[in-house]
């Protein structure tokens, strides 16, 4: 009976601790997708779609262990490229699964005579 218990407990922190390190690699890899497609969005000849496409690329080569499906939002004014970034994660332990949501924002690059 105590081997059970304390295989259990093992068993529970062991799974808590890498869902939590899956969440850590994938709140890495939304960062790094909404920056990357917010400078691709923010370049003079910059659009939405290209910083869709960027994030899209970014998640899909780097992310796939940990990403299962995204959302990327992509917004630009004439002052700002904003990108917001949504993944979800393996939901190994289930109170852990919640979706990851990263926005970067960039200046954009503009000619001022």
């Amino acid at each position: 009976m105590q081997f059970l218990i304390t295989f259990v407990a093992i068993f529970f922190l062991f799974t808590s601790l890498v869902q939590y390190g899956i969440r850590m690699h994938a709140n890495r890899m939304a960062e790094a997708a909404a920056r990357e497609a917010a400078v691709s969005t923010a370049r003079f000849d910059g659009t939405t779609e290209s910083g869709r496409a960027t994030a899209d690329d970014y998640l899909s080569t780097t992310g796939a262990i940990a990403i299962t499906g995204s959302t990327v939002n992509v917004t630009r004014s004439t002052t700002e490229a904003r990108v917001s970034v949504t993944v979800k994660i393996v939901p190994l332990a289930p109170w852990l699964a919640d979706p990851i949501t990263s926005v970067a924002t960039a200046p954009v690059e503009r000619f001022v005579p």
